[in-house]
Protein backbone atom coordinates (compact mmCIF):
# COMPACT_ATOMS: atom_id res chain seq x y z
CA UNK A 1 0.00 0.00 0.00
CA UNK A 2 1.09 3.33 -1.09
CA UNK A 3 2.19 5.97 1.45
CA UNK A 4 -0.34 8.35 2.00
CA UNK A 5 -0.52 12.15 1.90
CA UNK A 6 -2.07 15.11 3.16
CA UNK A 7 -1.51 18.88 2.06
CA UNK A 8 2.33 17.73 0.75
CA UNK A 9 2.81 15.53 3.66
CA UNK A 10 3.29 12.12 4.00
CA UNK A 11 1.63 11.02 6.80
CA UNK A 12 0.47 7.20 6.52
CA UNK A 13 3.16 4.56 5.55
CA UNK A 14 3.42 1.08 6.07
CA UNK A 15 4.92 0.51 8.83
CA UNK A 16 8.30 -1.40 6.95
CA UNK A 17 9.16 2.09 5.57
CA UNK A 18 8.50 3.91 8.79
CA UNK A 19 11.30 1.60 9.90
CA UNK A 20 13.05 2.37 7.20
CA UNK A 21 13.10 5.79 7.52
CA UNK A 22 13.90 6.29 11.05
CA UNK A 23 16.66 3.89 10.87
CA UNK A 24 20.46 5.33 11.16
CA UNK A 25 20.72 7.48 9.02
CA UNK A 26 17.28 9.41 9.88
CA UNK A 27 15.71 10.36 6.96
CA UNK A 28 16.33 13.82 6.67
CA UNK A 29 12.78 15.28 6.41
CA UNK A 30 12.14 12.96 9.71
CA UNK A 31 14.56 14.91 11.33
CA UNK A 32 13.67 17.81 10.32
CA UNK A 33 10.11 16.81 11.78
CA UNK A 34 11.67 15.55 15.23
CA UNK A 35 13.49 18.85 15.06
CA UNK A 36 10.05 20.94 14.95
CA UNK A 37 8.93 18.86 17.49
CA UNK A 38 11.34 17.83 20.18
CA UNK A 39 13.85 20.61 19.36
CA UNK A 40 17.78 20.69 18.54
CA UNK A 41 19.23 18.09 21.27
CA UNK A 42 20.46 14.84 19.51
CA UNK A 43 20.32 12.76 22.64
CA UNK A 44 16.45 13.69 22.73
CA UNK A 45 15.67 13.34 19.18
CA UNK A 46 17.74 9.77 19.53
CA UNK A 47 15.59 8.66 22.50
CA UNK A 48 12.28 9.69 20.08
CA UNK A 49 13.81 7.24 17.09
CA UNK A 50 14.30 4.60 19.62
CA UNK A 51 10.97 4.74 20.95
CA UNK A 52 9.08 4.80 17.57
CA UNK A 53 11.36 2.24 16.19
CA UNK A 54 10.63 -0.16 18.85
CA UNK A 55 7.00 0.59 18.68
CA UNK A 56 7.00 -0.08 15.30
CA UNK A 57 8.29 -3.52 15.51
CA UNK A 58 5.90 -4.43 18.27
CA UNK A 59 3.02 -3.16 15.90
CA UNK A 60 4.08 -5.07 13.21
CA UNK A 61 4.55 -8.28 15.30
CA UNK A 62 0.80 -7.82 16.32
CA UNK A 63 -0.49 -6.49 13.62
CA UNK A 64 1.65 -7.25 10.20
CA UNK A 65 4.48 -4.90 8.33
CA UNK A 66 2.56 -4.48 6.02
CA UNK A 67 -0.05 -2.33 7.76
CA UNK A 68 -0.35 1.16 6.73
CA UNK A 69 -0.21 3.06 9.92
CA UNK A 70 -0.14 6.91 10.76
CA UNK A 71 1.60 7.79 14.26
CA UNK A 72 0.63 10.82 15.91
CA UNK A 73 1.68 12.22 19.59
CA UNK A 74 0.40 14.08 22.66
CA UNK A 75 2.46 15.44 25.34
CA UNK A 76 1.52 15.98 29.22
CA UNK A 77 0.17 19.40 30.31
CA UNK A 78 1.33 20.49 33.64
CA UNK A 79 -1.11 23.77 34.47
CA UNK A 80 0.80 26.72 36.11
CA UNK A 81 -2.18 28.78 36.61
CA UNK A 82 -6.29 28.22 36.49
CA UNK A 83 -7.28 25.13 38.35
CA UNK A 84 -10.02 23.47 38.69
CA UNK A 85 -11.97 26.48 36.25
CA UNK A 86 -11.97 24.82 32.97
CA UNK A 87 -15.87 23.79 33.64
CA UNK A 88 -16.82 26.57 34.84
CA UNK A 89 -15.45 28.80 31.74
CA UNK A 90 -12.35 29.91 32.99
CA UNK A 91 -9.10 30.60 31.41
CA UNK A 92 -6.11 27.69 32.04
CA UNK A 93 -2.53 28.58 31.55
CA UNK A 94 -0.81 25.39 30.60
CA UNK A 95 2.18 23.76 29.26
CA UNK A 96 2.85 20.85 27.25
CA UNK A 97 5.33 18.41 29.16
CA UNK A 98 8.36 17.10 27.41
CA UNK A 99 7.15 13.25 28.01
CA UNK A 100 4.23 11.77 25.68
CA UNK A 101 2.02 9.32 24.85
CA UNK A 102 2.09 8.07 20.74
CA UNK A 103 -0.07 6.26 18.86
CA UNK A 104 0.35 3.87 15.62
CA UNK A 105 -3.00 3.47 14.16
CA UNK A 106 -4.30 1.43 11.32
CA UNK A 107 -7.72 1.49 9.68
CA UNK A 108 -9.91 -1.08 9.82
CA UNK A 109 -12.76 -2.38 7.19
CA UNK A 110 -14.93 -3.19 10.03
CA UNK A 111 -16.26 -1.26 13.23
CA UNK A 112 -13.65 -3.52 15.56
CA UNK A 113 -10.88 -1.38 17.56
CA UNK A 114 -8.22 -3.51 18.80
CA UNK A 115 -6.13 -2.20 21.43
CA UNK A 116 -2.58 -2.85 22.52
CA UNK A 117 0.12 -1.14 24.74
CA UNK A 118 3.64 -1.39 25.00
CA UNK A 119 3.06 -0.92 28.99
CA UNK A 120 2.49 -5.05 30.00
CA UNK A 121 0.38 -3.75 32.68
CA UNK A 122 -1.81 -2.81 30.29
CA UNK A 123 -3.56 -5.68 28.97
CA UNK A 124 -4.71 -6.13 24.87
CA UNK A 125 -8.36 -4.83 24.53
CA UNK A 126 -10.68 -5.15 21.51
CA UNK A 127 -14.50 -4.13 21.18
CA UNK A 128 -17.10 -2.95 18.36
CA UNK A 129 -18.11 0.36 18.12
CA UNK A 130 -21.70 -0.66 17.27
CA UNK A 131 -21.73 -2.73 20.82
CA UNK A 132 -20.98 0.64 22.72
CA UNK A 133 -23.58 3.07 21.39
CA UNK A 134 -26.55 4.28 23.01
CA UNK A 135 -29.75 3.07 21.83
CA UNK A 136 -30.99 6.42 20.56
CA UNK A 137 -29.06 9.82 19.51
CA UNK A 138 -27.47 12.17 22.25
CA UNK A 139 -29.15 15.25 22.11
CA UNK A 140 -26.57 17.20 23.97
CA UNK A 141 -24.12 17.46 26.77
CA UNK A 142 -26.60 17.23 29.62
CA UNK A 143 -27.84 13.97 28.23
CA UNK A 144 -24.56 12.79 27.34
CA UNK A 145 -24.03 12.92 30.75
CA UNK A 146 -27.46 11.39 31.84
CA UNK A 147 -26.32 8.65 29.52
CA UNK A 148 -22.97 7.99 30.64
CA UNK A 149 -23.63 8.06 34.38
CA UNK A 150 -26.56 5.41 33.46
CA UNK A 151 -24.20 3.29 31.43
CA UNK A 152 -21.63 3.49 34.68
CA UNK A 153 -24.12 2.42 37.10
CA UNK A 154 -25.19 -0.40 34.87
CA UNK A 155 -21.74 -1.90 34.72
CA UNK A 156 -21.18 -1.83 38.36
CA UNK A 157 -24.31 -3.87 38.88
CA UNK A 158 -22.55 -6.19 36.46
CA UNK A 159 -19.49 -6.36 38.20
CA UNK A 160 -17.82 -4.99 35.48
CA UNK A 161 -15.20 -2.78 36.03
CA UNK A 162 -13.33 0.48 34.18
CA UNK A 163 -10.35 -0.24 32.54
CA UNK A 164 -7.66 2.13 30.23
CA UNK A 165 -9.61 0.78 26.91
CA UNK A 166 -12.89 2.66 28.18
CA UNK A 167 -11.53 6.03 27.17
CA UNK A 168 -10.88 5.09 23.48
CA UNK A 169 -14.56 3.34 23.72
CA UNK A 170 -15.97 6.88 25.26
CA UNK A 171 -13.56 8.74 22.30
CA UNK A 172 -14.79 6.29 19.60
CA UNK A 173 -18.93 6.54 20.95
CA UNK A 174 -18.64 9.99 21.12
CA UNK A 175 -17.42 10.82 17.51
CA UNK A 176 -19.73 8.53 16.10
CA UNK A 177 -22.99 10.55 18.11
CA UNK A 178 -21.51 13.10 16.41
CA UNK A 179 -22.33 11.52 12.89
CA UNK A 180 -25.77 10.32 13.94
CA UNK A 181 -29.66 11.68 13.08
CA UNK A 182 -32.41 12.50 15.18
CA UNK A 183 -33.89 8.97 13.25
CA UNK A 184 -30.58 6.63 14.75
CA UNK A 185 -28.72 6.48 11.05
CA UNK A 186 -25.51 7.86 10.61
CA UNK A 187 -24.10 10.10 8.18
CA UNK A 188 -20.72 8.80 8.32
CA UNK A 189 -19.08 5.71 10.47
CA UNK A 190 -16.02 5.40 12.36
CA UNK A 191 -13.61 3.17 11.31
CA UNK A 192 -12.59 0.16 13.53
CA UNK A 193 -8.78 0.74 14.22
CA UNK A 194 -5.77 -1.39 15.13
CA UNK A 195 -4.11 0.47 17.83
CA UNK A 196 -0.80 0.22 19.60
CA UNK A 197 -0.02 3.09 22.76
CA UNK A 198 3.23 3.52 23.98
CA UNK A 199 5.30 6.46 25.22
CA UNK A 200 7.12 8.15 28.22
CA UNK A 201 4.15 9.87 29.94
CA UNK A 202 3.78 8.10 33.60
CA UNK A 203 0.22 7.50 34.16
CA UNK A 204 -1.14 9.63 37.70
CA UNK A 205 1.18 12.06 38.27
CA UNK A 206 -1.17 14.77 37.38
CA UNK A 207 0.28 15.25 33.81
CA UNK A 208 -3.30 14.45 32.56
CA UNK A 209 -2.09 10.87 30.97
CA UNK A 210 -5.02 10.03 30.01
CA UNK A 211 -6.07 13.00 28.54
CA UNK A 212 -2.77 12.55 26.17
CA UNK A 213 -4.02 9.34 25.75
CA UNK A 214 -7.55 10.38 24.11
CA UNK A 215 -5.66 12.71 22.51
CA UNK A 216 -3.00 10.75 20.91
CA UNK A 217 -5.77 8.42 19.35
CA UNK A 218 -8.39 11.03 18.33
CA UNK A 219 -5.80 12.57 16.62
CA UNK A 220 -5.17 9.68 14.16
CA UNK A 221 -8.92 8.92 14.22
CA UNK A 222 -9.39 12.34 12.78
CA UNK A 223 -6.62 11.61 10.11
CA UNK A 224 -7.93 7.94 8.84
CA UNK A 225 -12.10 8.69 8.87
CA UNK A 226 -11.44 12.41 7.55
CA UNK A 227 -12.98 14.20 9.72
CA UNK A 228 -13.63 17.70 9.44
CA UNK A 229 -14.61 20.25 12.32
CA UNK A 230 -13.49 23.28 13.90
CA UNK A 231 -10.34 22.53 16.24
CA UNK A 232 -12.23 23.89 19.05
CA UNK A 233 -15.21 21.59 18.60
CA UNK A 234 -12.86 18.73 17.87
CA UNK A 235 -10.85 19.51 21.28
CA UNK A 236 -14.53 19.79 23.49
CA UNK A 237 -15.83 17.35 21.92
CA UNK A 238 -12.96 14.56 23.01
CA UNK A 239 -12.65 16.25 26.11
CA UNK A 240 -16.36 15.45 27.16
CA UNK A 241 -15.65 12.29 25.35
CA UNK A 242 -14.09 11.18 28.95
CA UNK A 243 -17.55 11.45 31.06
CA UNK A 244 -17.28 7.84 29.67
CA UNK A 245 -15.69 6.67 32.30
CA UNK A 246 -17.80 9.50 34.77
CA UNK A 247 -15.30 12.01 35.11
CA UNK A 248 -16.71 15.58 34.75
CA UNK A 249 -14.29 17.84 33.77
CA UNK A 250 -13.76 20.20 30.92
CA UNK A 251 -11.53 20.39 27.65
CA UNK A 252 -8.87 22.49 29.06
CA UNK A 253 -5.88 19.70 29.66
CA UNK A 254 -7.32 18.57 25.74
CA UNK A 255 -6.64 22.21 25.12
CA UNK A 256 -3.34 22.39 26.32
CA UNK A 257 -2.50 19.27 25.46
CA UNK A 258 -3.21 19.66 21.79
CA UNK A 259 -2.41 23.85 21.19
CA UNK A 260 0.21 23.83 23.20
CA UNK A 261 3.99 25.29 21.88
CA UNK A 262 7.50 24.43 22.67
CA UNK A 263 8.82 27.19 25.26
CA UNK A 264 5.82 28.88 25.89
CA UNK A 265 2.60 28.95 28.39
CA UNK A 266 -0.75 28.81 26.69
CA UNK A 267 -3.40 30.90 27.52
CA UNK A 268 -6.53 29.23 26.79
CA UNK A 269 -10.33 29.64 27.39
CA UNK A 270 -12.70 27.03 27.88
CA UNK A 271 -16.55 26.63 27.05
CA UNK A 272 -16.32 27.01 24.27
CA UNK A 273 -12.69 26.64 23.35
CA UNK A 274 -11.81 29.37 20.82
CA UNK A 275 -9.06 28.74 19.59
CA UNK A 276 -8.93 32.05 17.29
CA UNK A 277 -8.59 33.51 20.91
CA UNK A 278 -5.45 31.55 22.47
CA UNK A 279 -2.28 33.51 23.15
CA UNK A 280 0.44 32.60 24.39
CA UNK A 281 3.50 34.08 26.54
CA UNK A 282 7.61 32.73 27.67
CA UNK A 283 8.05 30.83 30.25
CA UNK A 284 9.90 32.49 33.05
CA UNK A 285 13.86 32.57 31.38
CA UNK A 286 16.00 30.11 33.70
CA UNK A 287 13.18 28.22 35.24
CA UNK A 288 11.62 25.00 35.15
CA UNK A 289 9.23 23.06 36.30
CA UNK A 290 10.09 19.90 38.50
CA UNK A 291 7.05 17.05 39.08
CA UNK A 292 7.55 15.80 42.94
CA UNK A 293 5.81 12.32 43.53
CA UNK A 294 3.97 13.38 46.86
CA UNK A 295 3.71 8.94 47.59
CA UNK A 296 -0.23 9.57 47.79
CA UNK A 297 -2.18 8.65 44.26
CA UNK A 298 -5.63 9.92 43.80
CA UNK A 299 -8.19 7.28 45.35
CA UNK A 300 -9.90 5.41 42.22
CA UNK A 301 -13.31 4.72 45.23
CA UNK A 302 -16.84 5.51 44.97
CA UNK A 303 -16.49 8.07 47.76
CA UNK A 304 -13.67 10.09 45.87
CA UNK A 305 -15.59 10.24 42.57
CA UNK A 306 -18.53 11.38 44.45
CA UNK A 307 -15.95 14.36 46.21
CA UNK A 308 -14.57 15.44 43.31
CA UNK A 309 -18.56 15.45 41.70
CA UNK A 310 -19.69 17.15 44.49
CA UNK A 311 -17.47 20.05 44.19
CA UNK A 312 -17.54 20.43 40.60
CA UNK A 313 -21.02 20.47 40.86
CA UNK A 314 -20.46 23.54 43.97
CA UNK A 315 -19.72 25.99 41.02
CA UNK A 316 -23.31 25.45 38.95
CA UNK A 317 -25.41 25.34 42.36
CA UNK A 318 -23.71 28.52 43.38
CA UNK A 319 -24.39 30.73 39.65
CA UNK A 320 -27.86 28.93 39.95
CA UNK A 321 -28.40 31.04 43.65
CA UNK A 322 -26.56 34.58 42.07
CA UNK A 323 -29.33 34.10 39.00
CA UNK A 324 -32.26 33.45 41.29
CA UNK A 325 -31.24 36.46 44.19
CA UNK A 326 -30.02 38.91 41.04
CA UNK A 327 -32.61 38.59 38.55
CA UNK A 328 -30.85 41.52 36.91
CA UNK A 329 -27.79 39.98 35.55
CA UNK A 330 -29.72 36.44 34.90
CA UNK A 331 -29.14 36.94 30.69
CA UNK A 332 -25.48 37.82 31.10
CA UNK A 333 -24.59 34.33 33.58
CA UNK A 334 -23.90 31.29 31.63
CA UNK A 335 -20.93 29.92 33.64
CA UNK A 336 -19.73 31.29 37.00
CA UNK A 337 -16.63 32.83 35.24
CA UNK A 338 -19.41 35.29 33.94
CA UNK A 339 -19.15 36.56 37.69
CA UNK A 340 -16.77 39.44 36.77
CA UNK A 341 -16.48 42.86 37.14
CA UNK A 342 -16.08 43.68 33.07
CA UNK A 343 -19.08 41.25 32.23
CA UNK A 344 -21.40 42.72 35.01
CA UNK A 345 -19.98 46.52 34.20
CA UNK A 346 -20.07 46.50 38.51
CA UNK A 347 -17.07 47.37 40.58
CA UNK A 348 -15.05 44.58 42.56
CA UNK A 349 -16.91 46.00 45.64
CA UNK A 350 -20.08 44.33 44.18
CA UNK A 351 -18.49 41.28 43.41
CA UNK A 352 -17.73 40.70 46.93
CA UNK A 353 -21.31 41.90 47.59
CA UNK A 354 -22.70 39.50 45.36
CA UNK A 355 -20.38 36.24 47.03
CA UNK A 356 -21.38 37.57 50.43
CA UNK A 357 -25.51 36.72 49.47
CA UNK A 358 -24.19 33.02 49.28
CA UNK A 359 -24.85 30.60 51.62
CA UNK A 360 -22.03 29.23 53.47
CA UNK A 361 -23.39 25.59 53.80
CA UNK A 362 -26.36 24.50 52.48
CA UNK A 363 -28.76 21.33 52.40
CA UNK A 364 -30.61 20.04 49.42
CA UNK A 365 -33.93 20.86 50.73
CA UNK A 366 -32.56 24.64 51.41
CA UNK A 367 -31.55 25.04 47.95
CA UNK A 368 -34.66 23.79 46.64
CA UNK A 369 -36.48 27.23 48.52
CA UNK A 370 -33.50 29.50 47.51
CA UNK A 371 -33.15 28.44 43.99
CA UNK A 372 -35.93 30.22 41.43
CA UNK A 373 -38.84 28.06 39.98
CA UNK A 374 -37.22 28.60 36.86
CA UNK A 375 -33.92 26.88 37.42
CA UNK A 376 -35.60 23.59 39.18
CA UNK A 377 -35.10 21.77 35.95
CA UNK A 378 -31.22 22.42 35.72
CA UNK A 379 -30.97 22.28 39.77
CA UNK A 380 -32.56 18.47 39.68
CA UNK A 381 -29.74 17.47 36.47
CA UNK A 382 -27.12 19.15 38.57
CA UNK A 383 -28.26 16.84 41.70
CA UNK A 384 -28.44 13.88 39.77
CA UNK A 385 -24.52 12.78 39.22
CA UNK A 386 -23.45 12.78 42.94
CA UNK A 387 -24.76 12.02 46.38
CA UNK A 388 -25.60 15.32 48.86
CA UNK A 389 -22.37 15.97 51.22
CA UNK A 390 -23.12 15.27 55.09
CA UNK A 391 -21.68 18.36 55.94
CA UNK A 392 -23.90 20.52 53.45
CA UNK A 393 -22.48 22.27 49.82
CA UNK A 394 -20.19 24.73 50.84
CA UNK A 395 -21.35 27.17 48.20
CA UNK A 396 -19.87 30.85 49.15
CA UNK A 397 -15.78 28.71 50.08
CA UNK A 398 -16.36 27.01 46.94
CA UNK A 399 -17.69 30.34 44.60
CA UNK A 400 -14.91 32.51 46.01
CA UNK A 401 -12.15 30.03 44.76
CA UNK A 402 -13.54 29.68 41.77
CA UNK A 403 -14.06 33.48 40.69
CA UNK A 404 -10.72 34.30 42.48
CA UNK A 405 -8.77 31.52 40.71
CA UNK A 406 -10.14 32.77 37.40
CA UNK A 407 -9.02 36.40 38.20
CA UNK A 408 -5.62 34.44 38.40
CA UNK A 409 -5.55 33.02 35.32
CA UNK A 410 -6.69 36.18 33.46
CA UNK A 411 -3.67 38.48 35.02
CA UNK A 412 -1.12 35.79 34.86
CA UNK A 413 -0.15 35.96 31.30
CA UNK A 414 0.48 39.75 32.19
CA UNK A 415 2.80 39.08 35.06
CA UNK A 416 5.11 36.24 32.94
CA UNK A 417 5.14 39.10 30.05
CA UNK A 418 6.62 41.74 32.30
CA UNK A 419 8.73 38.95 34.23
CA UNK A 420 7.48 39.86 37.51
CA UNK A 421 9.07 36.72 39.39
CA UNK A 422 7.80 37.98 42.81
CA UNK A 423 3.88 37.55 41.67
CA UNK A 424 4.15 34.56 39.53
CA UNK A 425 5.41 32.87 42.93
CA UNK A 426 2.91 34.53 44.77
CA UNK A 427 0.07 34.04 42.63
CA UNK A 428 1.10 30.36 42.43
CA UNK A 429 1.28 30.04 45.87
CA UNK A 430 -2.27 31.52 46.64
CA UNK A 431 -4.10 29.38 44.01
CA UNK A 432 -2.38 26.24 46.30
CA UNK A 433 -3.64 28.00 49.63
CA UNK A 434 -7.28 27.96 47.81
CA UNK A 435 -6.85 24.37 47.19
CA UNK A 436 -5.36 23.11 50.78
CA UNK A 437 -6.88 21.30 53.67
CA UNK A 438 -4.24 21.58 56.01
CA UNK A 439 -1.08 24.31 57.18
CA UNK A 440 2.26 23.19 58.62
CA UNK A 441 5.11 25.41 60.87
CA UNK A 442 8.09 25.51 59.61
CA UNK A 443 9.40 22.43 61.90
CA UNK A 444 6.45 20.33 60.20
CA UNK A 445 4.26 20.60 63.01
CA UNK A 446 0.54 20.83 61.78
CA UNK A 447 -0.82 24.58 62.75
CA UNK A 448 -4.95 25.48 62.30
CA UNK A 449 -6.17 26.08 58.83
CA UNK A 450 -9.72 27.19 57.79
CA UNK A 451 -10.34 27.14 54.31
CA UNK A 452 -13.98 28.91 54.64
CA UNK A 453 -11.88 32.03 56.77
CA UNK A 454 -12.22 33.91 53.31
CA UNK A 455 -15.06 34.01 52.76
CA UNK A 456 -16.87 34.85 56.17
CA UNK A 457 -19.26 38.05 56.16
CA UNK A 458 -16.22 39.93 58.36
CA UNK A 459 -13.69 39.00 55.61
CA UNK A 460 -15.76 39.59 52.53
CA UNK A 461 -16.87 43.01 54.90
CA UNK A 462 -13.34 44.00 54.92
CA UNK A 463 -12.38 44.16 51.32
CA UNK A 464 -15.55 45.39 50.38
CA UNK A 465 -14.81 48.29 53.31
CA UNK A 466 -11.29 48.49 51.26
CA UNK A 467 -12.02 48.97 47.87
CA UNK A 468 -14.85 51.89 49.20
CA UNK A 469 -13.11 53.47 51.61
CA UNK A 470 -10.93 56.76 49.50
CA UNK A 471 -8.04 56.47 52.37
CA UNK A 472 -7.13 53.12 51.14
CA UNK A 473 -3.60 52.94 50.17
CA UNK A 474 -2.60 51.32 46.77
CA UNK A 475 -0.57 48.35 48.76
CA UNK A 476 -4.31 47.90 50.54
CA UNK A 477 -6.50 47.97 47.35
CA UNK A 478 -4.34 45.44 45.63
CA UNK A 479 -4.22 43.18 48.51
CA UNK A 480 -7.90 42.93 48.39
CA UNK A 481 -7.80 42.36 44.16
CA UNK A 482 -9.91 39.34 43.58
CA UNK A 483 -6.94 37.58 42.58
CA UNK A 484 -5.07 37.46 45.84
CA UNK A 485 -8.04 35.84 47.66
CA UNK A 486 -7.52 32.01 48.00
CA UNK A 487 -11.44 31.02 48.62
CA UNK A 488 -11.45 26.95 49.45
CA UNK A 489 -12.28 24.51 46.94
CA UNK A 490 -10.68 21.42 49.54
CA UNK A 491 -8.94 19.10 46.65
CA UNK A 492 -5.63 19.09 48.22
CA UNK A 493 -4.45 16.32 51.14
CA UNK A 494 -2.38 17.25 54.31
CA UNK A 495 0.50 15.28 52.96
CA UNK A 496 0.52 17.83 49.67
CA UNK A 497 0.34 20.25 51.70
CA UNK A 498 3.00 19.98 54.32
CA UNK A 499 5.32 19.43 50.85
CA UNK A 500 4.26 22.65 49.31
CA UNK A 501 5.08 24.58 52.69
CA UNK A 502 8.66 22.90 52.88
CA UNK A 503 9.29 24.27 49.46
CA UNK A 504 8.18 27.78 50.30
CA UNK A 505 9.84 28.03 53.85
CA UNK A 506 13.13 26.40 52.30
CA UNK A 507 12.94 28.15 48.47
CA UNK A 508 10.21 30.62 48.55
CA UNK A 509 12.30 33.24 47.05
CA UNK A 510 13.05 30.98 44.23
CA UNK A 511 9.91 28.70 44.17
CA UNK A 512 6.65 27.93 44.58
CA UNK A 513 4.76 24.70 44.43
CA UNK A 514 1.30 23.64 44.60
CA UNK A 515 -0.79 20.05 43.68
CA UNK A 516 -1.49 19.10 40.13
CA UNK A 517 -4.21 17.24 38.74
CA UNK A 518 -7.88 17.12 40.23
CA UNK A 519 -6.62 16.50 43.33
CA UNK A 520 -6.94 14.33 46.61
CA UNK A 521 -3.48 12.96 45.73
CA UNK A 522 -0.96 13.21 43.11
CA UNK A 523 1.87 14.71 42.28
CA UNK A 524 3.40 18.70 43.60
CA UNK A 525 4.41 20.81 40.66
CA UNK A 526 7.27 23.19 41.44
CA UNK A 527 8.05 26.16 39.75
CA UNK A 528 11.58 26.78 40.04
CA UNK A 529 15.05 28.29 39.13
CA UNK A 530 17.09 25.66 37.60
CA UNK A 531 20.20 26.51 39.64
CA UNK A 532 18.03 25.35 43.07
CA UNK A 533 16.73 21.96 41.41
CA UNK A 534 19.71 19.91 43.35
CA UNK A 535 18.85 21.99 47.02
CA UNK A 536 15.01 21.06 45.94
CA UNK A 537 15.96 17.57 45.93
CA UNK A 538 18.20 17.87 49.07
CA UNK A 539 15.45 19.36 51.18
CA UNK A 540 12.91 17.18 50.08
CA UNK A 541 15.00 14.24 50.58
CA UNK A 542 15.42 15.17 53.96
CA UNK A 543 12.60 16.92 55.16
CA UNK A 544 9.29 15.01 53.06
CA UNK A 545 10.81 11.56 51.38
CA UNK A 546 12.45 10.47 54.62
CA UNK A 547 9.86 11.43 57.27
CA UNK A 548 7.08 9.88 54.51
CA UNK A 549 8.89 7.08 53.50
CA UNK A 550 8.21 8.20 49.92
CA UNK A 551 10.33 6.98 47.41
CA UNK A 552 12.18 10.23 46.49
CA UNK A 553 11.04 10.28 42.50
CA UNK A 554 11.44 14.08 40.92
CA UNK A 555 11.17 14.66 36.91
CA UNK A 556 12.29 18.35 35.69
CA UNK A 557 10.15 19.18 32.41
CA UNK A 558 10.64 22.16 30.01
CA UNK A 559 7.39 23.64 28.22
CA UNK A 560 6.74 21.09 25.21
CA UNK A 561 5.16 20.77 21.74
CA UNK A 562 1.76 20.21 21.46
CA UNK A 563 -0.04 17.10 19.96
CA UNK A 564 0.19 16.19 16.16
CA UNK A 565 0.75 13.69 13.80
CA UNK A 566 4.31 12.30 12.98
CA UNK A 567 5.05 13.19 8.73
CA UNK A 568 7.38 14.38 6.42
CA UNK A 569 7.78 17.15 5.41
CA UNK A 570 6.94 18.99 9.07
CA UNK A 571 3.98 21.16 7.38
CA UNK A 572 0.70 21.14 9.54
CA UNK A 573 2.24 18.65 12.02
CA UNK A 574 0.44 20.50 14.68
CA UNK A 575 -3.02 21.99 15.49
CA UNK A 576 -1.32 24.92 16.73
Amino acid sequence: MSAGSRGGSIVAMPVKEWIRRLEHPLDPELREAFRRIYGDEEDVIEKRRSLYLEALKEFSEAYGSGSEVVISRAPGRVNLLGRHTDYMGGFVNPMATNTEIFALVEARDDDWVLLRNMDPKYRPKKFRIGDEMPPRKIVDLDDWDRWTAERFRERMRRGENLDWDDYIKGLTVYFQEYYRRADGTFTKRIKGMNVLVGGDLPPRRGMSSSSALVIAVAVAMKEINGIEMPVGEFIDRVGYSEWYVLTRGGSADHAAITLSKRGMISHIGSLPTRVEDVTYAPFPEGYCVVIVNSGVERPQDDEAKNYLRVTAAEYRLALLCIKSLYPEYARKLVWLRDVNTRNLKVDLARIYEILRSLPERVSRKELRTRISDAYQEELDAILSNHREPREGYKLRQRALFGLAEAERAVVFPEFLKRRDIEGILKLVKRSHDGDRVAKFDREGNRVPWNPGAFSTDERLDRLIATLRNRDSTPEEIEEAQLYWQPGGYERSIPQIDHLCDIVDYELGSYAAAQMMGAGLGGDVEVLIRRDKVEELRRILDEKYFKPYGVEPRIAVTYPGQGACLLGTPPKGLSFS
